[in-house]
């Protein structure tokens, strides 16, 4: 089974643990204003780009000024590599560092709260995890646990 435990903040995540390797996507999310935001986000099996997925740390913004927009790619590509590729409202960091652990994930979400001045929520998602080993090794808040429906 899946399951996607959203709206973590940073205690959260760093007081929590999960196995890495049943990790097959994370987000993070930063708030701007009442429309404004944009997010940080990794797919496992990479994220859609035309016809062919792109491995690599991607970034969506909606309504975000065209420079702030550059300062998050830039941001982005000092910190983790890769190309630097456009399509429509998002960003993709082709062939960038990928990671899923917890260290990684919340201190890009830190710096990111801090550089943006933004509120950050984060979301992470699990594959092939049964409900015994999501009792026996997530101790991220069951309150926050969402079972996705289909298959793994």
């Amino acid at each position: 089974m899946r399951v996607r435990y959203w709206r973590l903040n940073l205690d959260e995540l760093r007081n929590g643990t999960y196995p890495i390797d049943n990790a097959n996507h994370w987000e993070i999310k930063c708030l701007q204003g009442e429309h404004e935001h944009f997010g940080v986000y990794w797919y496992r099996y990479g994220t859609p780009f035309d016809k062919e997925p792109v491995n690599g740390i991607c970034f969506y913004y909606n309504e975000i000024p065209y420079d702030k927009v550059q300062d998050i790619a830039n941001f982005l590509n000092s910190k983790y590599g890769g190309k630097i590729l456009f399509k429509s409202t998002r960003g993709f960091l082709q062939g960038s560092k990928e990671f899923a652990d917890k260290e990684s994930i919340a201190q890009l979400a830190e710096e990111l709260s801090s550089r943006y001045n933004a509120p950050i929520e984060m979301t992470i998602e699990f594959e092939r995890i049964d409900k015994e080993q999501q009792d026996k090794l997530i101790t991220l808040p069951a309150g926050k646990a969402l079972p996705i429906v289909g298959p793994d």
